[in-house]
């Protein structure tokens, strides 16, 4: 039973609760105390108003309805709404200089709304008692009285909708009991509008009651930031390392922050008032030792400018030591657009500057060596030519690659390597003056830039010490190491104008010392400009000419030294150039491997010579030169087998020709390409045999098929015996191990009679044949396949 009769209780209560906090909708509760208390204290400063109204209307009911019979009773309203004015115009007076409350509860709203409802009831009762004995014209005032304060205290009343409501409710209800008593038509008719007016009072008290929530959460979110910036600010006095100052119109020091004072090492009763500049601990003559910073006649100048600045870098002292203070500021003028002052802020830079000094002297020198990188170089190439152009000063640029520094990486291991390039590095600082720069480029490649006005031999000297000083032993953690230098000089302005020209001449030189044999250095010349040009003519010209199928074959025979046949003959590429004429195959062919064309160019060589073998005959063979450079290219084997394959050429008709300088750096992949190309039947030679870095034990590695002997042995066989006892232990070594041997570049009788005592199988050379076409050497084969005595000693 009480739970049947609580339930309609809560609902009721509920529902009165819902309708104290209409115009709350999508509020936080903090949102709706402060907003609420904003409503009511929008409602107490019309309080006065409304109970001015109040007094002013009961005293013209009371004068209007003085002859109505009712006329006692409307002196007994009147002295209630009066007593209720006064009352609460009284209190209001008491409140007046009370601060707003920043939130209010609902109870403040249900205050509200009672004193809406008692005041409303009263003035309803004016409707409700006297409309209906009053007369014509004291109810023409009564319907003014009531419109009058339905109106007034609907919108006195508006920012708090439950009282707005409430007011203009019970308004109403007084005055359609009074129509309805009367029965008047005209009665009715403003009733209506009275509902009207009524709904827009409620309309307007919600828009104004959503305006407030507005503001009010605008205002609640700008306290907020005030707030965070307030703390933060506070933090930020208290704890960072920066720190405010205010100057005021006449540039005296009025306010700052506690890290001010700490820095600066002072109270404020010996700073406020006077001058930045004469607060700062300024230290103008420590400038010469720190580069952009300024002192205290550039501070004046600058806060007498009135203009905004930023990180300007003042040099102090502190403690007896430099420091660099940065200072940013803007000005600050009234409405009127006049100075009143500056406000600013100032930090300690000096870690910071050393920081960024050292981040610049890393981005600027090579971290293993310590000296100069490529940047630093450039930087200071850029300022020689400057000084160059306005002073005629004379500069040299060295370009510097050591000698055999591979060999101590692949000997000692690169620790050494990195060892020996720190060692090198010292030993150019100690050669070269202050005023020379060094520069390590990367790998073993050094540069320097030498001051020599007008005398080139400042340089020479110079790289002369290098050469010398380099070419010392070094001692190393791991042992002894033994390099060389190779320099390249170009001087300016003799050689050049501008920093990619003197580089380029001076590599160019390099390149000429590289080739002289090494461990010296050359000055660039014109000559040297031309072989590049051309080097680089012939490069787009070969490229040109491999994409048009350009190249031709030339065939050189080898005979058998006995019988005279033809038993083998050599492909050799050729390049006829519209404009350059026959350009060498010993000029072309490092270009090709240089570039990156060998593998192509070899490709086509064992192509084109497989199918014009295939028209000699079954008892000549194909010789073919494999480049280095080919075993790099992936695909060779596949590519052999598969030329033989399509040409139909028999793979024991295929010789290919191998130097030992790949055999030098050989690694798995070699031997095992040789070995899968051996297994297909092809012949492998090993050409120039007795040079370079010859090794016996090559011959035990690799199983060769012939052996060719190099040229340079066979020149001088007929004079010379120890050439010709070089031959003859090589001949009997190829014999002992089962290969043939071919001679090369045989030239005369005497020498082709010789070999064949000997015992050389083949013999190759211009006394048997030059390179010629396929089809000379085809029409050679036809003609005869012997070369008889007479004709060998003819």
């Amino acid at each position: 039973m009480k739970t049947s009769l609580s339930r309609p209780f809560d609902m009721l209560r509920s529902a009165g609760v819902a309708f104290l906090r209409l115009g709350e909708a999508g509020q936080t509760e903090f949102e709706a105390g402060r907003i609420r208390a904003v409503r009511l204290a929008a409602v107490l400063r019309n309080t006065p108003w409304m109970m001015a109204a109040n007094l002013a209307n009961a005293a013209v009911a009371i004068v209007a309805l003085v002859d109505n019979p009712m006329h006692v009773w409307v002196l007994v309203w009147a002295a209630m709404v009066t007593a209720i004015a006064l009352l609460t115009g009284l209190r209001w007076w008491q409140n007046r200089d009370r601060p707003e409350r920043e939130t209010a509860s609902l109870r403040g709203t249900r205050r509200a709304v009672v004193f809406a409802v008692v005041t409303s009831g009263l003035w309803a009762c004016l409707s409700a008692l006297f409309y209906y004995y009053a007369t014509e014209h004291q109810r023409l005032v009564i319907i003014a009285i009531t419109v009058g304060m339905t109106g007034g205290g609907g919108f006195a009343l508006a920012t708090v909708p439950p009282a707005a409501i409430a007011f203009s409710a019970i308004m109403g209800i007084g005055s359609a009991f009074a129509i309805a008593e009367a029965g008047e038509l005209i009665g009715m008719n403003l009733f209506a509008l009275y509902v009207v007016y009524a709904a827009i009072i409620i309309r307007s008290s919600f828009a104004l009651c959503d305006s407030l929530t507005i503001r009010v959460r605008a205002q609640l979110a700008a306290d907020e930031q005030r707030d965070v910036i307030g703390l933060l600010l506070n933090d930020f006095e208290e704890n960072a390392a920066d720190w405010l100052w205010g100057l005021d119109r006449n540039l005296l020091l009025r306010r700052a922050s506690p890290r001010f004072f700490e820095e600066v090492a002072t109270g404020e009763d010996k700073v406020y008032g006077r001058p930045l500049w004469e607060v700062m601990p300024f230290m103008d003559n420590g400038r010469r030792f720190l580069t952009d910073v300024h002192g205290s006649d550039e501070l004046r100048r600058i806060l007498h400018d009135h203009a905004p600045f930023r990180d300007f870098e003042i040099c102090v002292v502190r403690d007896g030591e430099l420091g660099v203070w940065s200072l940013s500021a803007k000005p600050v003028f009234d409405g009127n657009g006049a100075f009143v002052g500056f406000r600013g802020v100032g930090r300690d830079v000096t870690q910071a500057r050393e920081a960024r000094g050292r981040i610049e002297y890393m981005a600027r020198h090579d971290s293993l060596t310590d000296v100069g990188n490529r940047v630093l170089l450039n930087e200071d190439l850029g300022r020689a030519l400057s000084r160059l152009e306005r002073f005629n000063e004379g500069f040299a640029v060295l370009l510097l690659d050591l000698d055999r520094f591979k060999q101590v990486n692949d000997t000692h291991g690169h620790g050494a390597g990195d060892e020996l390039l720190r060692e090198v590095a010292t030993t150019l600082k100690a050669l070269c003056g202050e005023g020379d720069t060094i520069a390590r480029l990367g790998g073993d490649e050094f540069a320097i830039i030498r001051a020599v006005r007008d005398d080139p031999r400042a340089a020479a000297e110079l790289a002369d010490r290098v050469v010398n000083a380099l070419s010392q032993p070094f001692v190393l953690a791991s042992g002894t190491a033994r390099i060389g230098v190779s320099v390249g000089i170009a001087c300016a302005p003799i050689d050049g104008r501008n920093a990619d020209t003197l580089i380029r001449h001076a590599d160019l030189a390099l390149y000429r010392a590289k080739g002289d044999g090494r461990n010296r250095y050359r000055f660039f010349d014109t000559s040297l400009d031309a072989a590049a040009r051309r080097r680089n003519a012939l490069e787009q010209e070969l490229r040109a000419a491999v994409a048009a199928d350009a190249l031709s074959l030339h065939f050189q025979p080898l005979v058998d030294s006995r019988s005279g046949e033809i038993v083998c003959a050599e492909a050799l590429l050729r390049w006829n150039h519209p404009s350059l004429g026959s350009v060498s195959p010993a000029e072309f062919i490092p270009i090709a491997e240089d570039i990156g064309l060998i593998g192509r160019i070899g490709t086509w060589v064992i192509r084109k010579g497989c199918e014009t073998a295939t028209a000699w005959p079954e008892t000549v063979r194909l010789a073919v030169n494999l480049s280095p450079r080919q075993f790099g290219t992936p695909g060779l084997f596949t590519m052999i087998e598969s030329t033989l394959r399509e040409c139909g050429l028999p793979p024991r008709r295929l010789e290919l020709e191998v130097t030992e300088s790949l055999l030098l750096n050989s690694d798995s992949a070699v031997e095992s390409t040789l070995a899968a190309i051996k297994g297909l039947g092809v012949r492998i030679a090993l050409d120039d045999f007795g040079t370079g870095y010859s090794s016996l034990s090559y011959l035990r590695r690799y199983r060769f098929d012939k052996l060719k002997i190099d040229q340079s042995f066979i020149s001088d066989i007929e004079t010379n015996a120890d050439s010709r006892a070089i031959v003859d232990a090589v001949i009997r070594l190829g014999r002992d191990l089962g290969v043939s041997l071919a001679a090369e570049g045989v030239e005369t009788s005497g020498q082709y009679e010789l070999l064949r005592r000997l015992g050389c199988g083949e013999i190759q050379g211009y006394l048997v044949g030059k390179p010629m076409p396929a089809a000379e050497l085809e029409r050679l084969m036809d003609s005869h396949q012997a070369w008889d005595d007479d004709r060998i000693t003819a």
